[in-house]
């Protein structure tokens, strides 16, 4: 098979564990293409799939997109940094609704199957109002899916929140630019990374938005599910 992942930093992998490391190893078979960039919005995503050449069609292509364009509980450095890069975000869930429709149509033009995966976490405090904002994201994403017919939703979102239910929680969030590049610099293993998760007291993700290990393994676990319940792919 010949699988995509197009989405922002959890996609990239940097910083924090990368899934997609965990699935090149378990898909040695198969063709990985790993189309992640960090700091994409639903706008600056779209905008770069209209410009890229996909080759040969995909079997499958998850979509995972969203967490930057909550920008509340962010930094006013990171939006300064999406600015001077061009990654505006969406300012309405109108927009990202568009954007996201816009997104999902032209993966279907170059995919057998599209899985919609739900926006992720601001932070593991769940109660937080961006994660709210995600939550209602996550519902958005979950309804344009079903309008497509080779396009199904994979609710990522609700397995991290079961995995987090009833345990103490950490507040933490990057507080500048800077903090996030130091991450991507110095912790280069999965034993650095899930250290400095412990000592910020998360149990998924490395700053309440990257993925340690143990969420990173999550994730892998529920996209490989995924490909193997596709049995038989659409004709394009």
């Amino acid at each position: 098979m010949r699988i995509a992942f197009v989405g922002d930093s959890l996609t990239e992998g940097i910083p924090g564990s990368s899934f997609y490391a965990v699935l090149r190893k378990r898909l040695a078979g198969h063709t990985l293409v790993n189309l992640g960039k960090g700091n994409d919005t639903v706008i600056s995503l779209y905008r770069r799939l209209t410009r890229s050449r996909f080759g040969d069609p995909f079997d499958v292509a998850f979509l995972w997109i969203g967490v930057n364009d909550v920008v509340g509980g962010s930094p006013w450095t990171f939006q300064v940094v999406n600015a001077l890069l061009r990654k505006p975000h969406a300012t309405s869930r109108d927009e990202f609704r568009a954007y996201y429709q816009a997104s999902l149509d032209l993966l279907c033009r170059h995919a057998r199957r599209v899985i919609a995966v739900s926006p992720l976490l601001k932070g593991e405090d769940l109660s937080n109002p961006w994660n709210r904002e995600l939550e209602a994201l996550s519902h958005l994403v979950e309804e344009l899916a079903s309008r497509h017919e080779r396009t199904e939703y994979l609710d990522l979102r609700a397995a991290f929140v079961r995995r987090l239910a009833d345990k103490p929680v950490s507040g933490y969030l990057p507080i500048s630019v800077i903090r996030v590049a130091l991450d991507a610099l110095t912790l280069r293993s999965d034993e650095q990374i899930d250290r400095q998760a412990a000592e910020r007291g998360l149990r998924l993700t490395l700053d309440g938005i990257h993925l340690n290990s143990v969420g990173a393994g999550l994730v892998a676990e529920m996209f490989l599910e995924t490909i193997a319940a596709i049995k038989c792919p659409f004709a394009i």
